[in-house]
């Protein structure tokens, strides 16, 4: 794995879809613009509680494909995770560099701590930023079932990811009328295989992917 966890005191072992462009520019050095963490609730079925994944990203002003290294850390409990396969996104020109799936051991909720996240890149320079990191961790106890409730209370914004059967994604985004059923989503994109509902707050902080969902048009729908 190309990740790992440490506790000062002991060792152990999402949504959330992203576009990948790159870009052809060179720098030397390591910048933070800002950084933003999330959060990835992701349900198996619809009676189990969740598995969480914390994604971590930092903007930069420099091409990211240069950045070798990222780490995050914890003041208070002293977790340290590394990271060296990193996610490169160009936006604009905006440069973001991060990693996907930071775990804590057994599923333990990631803390609401005081978090420090430095990216070292090619020529090992290094920058770093210091922040307060919170996040509604009530999800870590909710079933499936008990999200939209939850997530409508909170305002929050529902999406839907539709796949094909080889797991490429066709489509992202708002869940319109028209992709409100199986029916409807074979109509707009006949070669879907399966769908999830997804659920992201306002801040950012919290993403619920719900349980995977067959496309199987009903001939009444």
């Amino acid at each position: 794995m190309d990740y790992h966890i440490r506790n000062c005191r002991k060792f152990f072992s999402f949504f959330s879809v992203f576009l990948f462009i790159f870009f052809s520019c060179a720098q030397n050095s390591a910048d933070i613009n800002q950084s933003e963490m999330t959060v990835v609730f992701e349900y198996q079925d619809e009676e189990s509680l969740p598995s969480a994944r914390l994604c971590a990203f930092v903007e930069s002003a420099s091409d990211s494909r240069r950045s070798g290294l990222l780490q995050l850390s914890t003041k208070k409990d002293g977790f340290i995770w590394n990271a060296a396969s990193l996610v490169r996104i160009k936006s604009g020109d905006k440069f973001w560099t991060g990693y996907t799936n930071f775990l804590m051991q057994k599923n333990q909720p990631f803390p609401l701590d005081s978090y420090r996240i430095l990216i070292q890149n090619a020529d090992e320079k290094e920058a770093e930023e210091i922040f307060d990191f919170s996040y509604d961790s009530s999800f870590y106890k909710l079933k499936a079932s008990e999200v939209e409730e939850k997530m409508q209370n909170l305002g929050a914004v529902k999406k839907i990811a539709i796949y094909d059967e080889n797991h490429i994604l066709l489509y992202y985004g708002e869940l319109k009328d028209n992709l409100s059923s199986s029916r409807k989503i074979w109509n707009v994109y006949s070669k879907a295989n399966y769908f999830n509902v997804i659920w992201q707050t306002k801040d950012n902080t919290v993403i619920c992917i719900l349980p995977k969902q067959l496309v199987v048009p009903d001939e009444n729908d």
